[in-house]
């Protein structure tokens, strides 16, 4: 974590029988623009027909300063989420055609927000360990950060923050099935109290382009809110590194 684009090539497979080019036009722009946002340059790619539509990108990049590891958490740091959860359902609702227009409106408005803030920010509050939040949802990865070492985590159930119609859609219960295998996958690593399963649930949810989830030292925390004025985004404080039990993850009130 922690690198800089510099070049991409475009990957794409499209049903060209069941979906127009004017689509995928329209699919091709939107990621120019990012990667013009990204300062990236695409430089070529490749197409096949396929049955299903994929696009992505191959990126090559360089780290110029810090190359910041999942897994150099600290004792005493304190843990930050810098995008809302909950893409996952609300996706989910989208494809079963009972999303909203402000639901479509504010899951793509986070998934289109770049990470480089984030990193801006975390690398200015010397953070020590560094992950994405994506298809293992927030506890897979804080789970992969934790690793082998003999810390753990406190995680503030009541700071977590989650898109509004996310919340709205699991009541009416709408929920991946990828995001129920995160949850069965961290079961055994997790403690909760009863009140705090719905956001057990939400914190399990597998994202598509989630925000980062770092650990900076307890004394930077001092400096945030400068920091998040001066830089233009949005962090949550979500729980802090500690080593007094023994589950990996403990999901608590703050």
């Amino acid at each position: 974590m922690g690198g800089k684009p510099l070049s991409a090539l475009q990957l794409v497979s499209w049903p060209r029988d069941d979906l127009s080019f004017e689509i995928l036009s329209e699919v091709l722009n939107g990621g120019l623009e990012i990667m013009n946002q990204a300062g990236c340059t695409i430089i070529g790619g490749h197409s096949i027909d396929d049955k299903e539509p994929k696009y992505g990108f191959a990126v090559t990049g360089i780290i110029e300063e810090n190359i910041y590891r999942k897994t150099n958490i600290q004792e005493g740091d304190i843990l930050y989420l810098t995008k809302p959860l909950g893409s996952g359902i609300i996706s989910s609702a989208i494809k079963k055609n009972i999303a909203s227009k402000d639901a479509i409106n504010e899951v793509t408005g986070l998934m289109t927000t770049l990470n480089d803030k984030g990193l801006q920010l975390a690398s200015e509050m010397g953070a020590n360990a560094i992950t994405d939040v994506t298809g293992f949802g927030l506890l897979g990865h804080l789970i992969e950060m934790i690793g082998e070492s003999d810390l753990s985590v406190n995680l503030f159930s009541n700071k977590i923050p989650v898109l509004k119609y996310a919340e709205q859609y699991l009541e009416q219960g709408i929920y991946p099935s990828g995001s129920k295998r995160n949850l069965e996958a961290v079961r055994e690593h997790i403690q909760f109290n009863k009140d705090d399963e719905s956001v057990v649930n939400l914190i399990s949810d597998a994202q598509t382009s989630g925000g980062l989830l770092f650990s900076s030292p307890k004394n930077t925390s001092e400096y945030i809110d400068t920091l998040c004025q001066k830089i233009g985004i949005e962090v949550w404080e979500i729980g802090n590194i500690v080593s007094k039990y023994k589950n990996k993850v403990n999901i608590i009130k703050s």
